[in-house]
């Protein structure tokens, strides 16, 4: 009699917890600049010039200098200021139901992306179960035909998607390795394709005692791209220690901001 009753208190206390858990999950879904649109006119006559004011451009578009770069190159540094019209644009989001207990939040319409290239690096808050935030990482393997490779979920195998299942997420991170040439980008991004496809999803990937290297038996999403940038030599957990998650990606110093959207101004998470 008391061990059921003891059993019932316990249950009772955990189903609390577990409530408490799912009630105080993040609020955050998508940040929109908290300060004024400026007139980018002059701003941006003097970055196809060659000074280009990358701490503005930032703050008025959402591109880090690698982003602004490309535009300029490619002859198109008009699209700066379209890129500040959506950068500042209201945004609506509803939260739907993903795999098991996770919710994503996304928006009614596509995030657009500026200039990619191989190695790029995914994340995305909008992705929580309960009261965490667990967030999504992908790795852009093939830019031109808008390729990357994601290990998604629980029962489904890492594979390659198509970038536009990244352009309803209701905030988005696009990072880069810092100071490493595109040619070697691009073959970390070729290696990854040839042996991180078709892996099982596996929630403990990472662990020591699993023996794991750069090529896992199984992997998520924030290891699969650990494991991509680890194969060469980067390691670009920002924090350290199992697991490495999407978060733990935003942090480290290896990697530059090509591009944030719907996110507090500057960072590449929600804090």
């Amino acid at each position: 009699m008391k061990k059921g009753l003891a059993a019932g208190v316990l249950a009772l206390g955990l189903a609390a917890a577990a409530a408490v858990w799912v009630g105080r999950a993040p609020r955050f879904a998508h940040a929109l600049p908290d300060y004024p649109m400026v007139d980018l006119t002059g701003v941006v006559a003097r970055a196809e010039t060659g000074k280009a004011d990358y701490r503005l451009l930032f703050a008025q578009t959402g591109l880090g200098a690698p982003a602004v770069d490309a535009l300029l190159e490619e002859g198109r540094g008009g699209e700066l200021e379209d890129f500040q019209a959506r950068y500042f644009a209201p945004c609506a989001w509803k939260t739907v139901k993903g795999a098991a207990v996770v919710r994503l939040e996304v928006t009614e319409k596509d995030f657009e992306f500026a200039p990619l290239e191989k190695g790029d690096i995914l994340l995305t808050p909008s992705s929580r179960c309960g009261g965490w935030r667990n967030g999504h990482a992908a790795l852009v393997v093939d830019a031109e035909e808008g390729l990357v490779l994601e290990a998604y979920s629980l029962g489904c195998p890492s594979q390659l998607s198509s970038l536009s299942t990244w352009q309803d997420k209701a905030a988005v991170t696009v990072l880069r390795l810092k100071g490493v040439s595109e040619e070697r980008r691009a073959r970390m991004a070729d290696w990854a394709r040839e042996n991180l496809v078709g892996l099982p999803y596996g929630l403990f990937s990472g662990l020591a005692w699993l023996g794991e290297s750069t090529g896992p038996p199984a992997t998520q999403c924030a290891h699969l791209v650990w494991c991509a940038c680890a194969a060469f030599g980067w390691d670009i957990d920002g924090c350290g220690g199992w697991p490495v998650t999407p978060r733990d990606i935003s942090l480290s110093p290896l990697l530059e901001t090509v591009q944030v959207w719907g996110l507090p101004q500057g960072q590449r998470w929600p804090s």
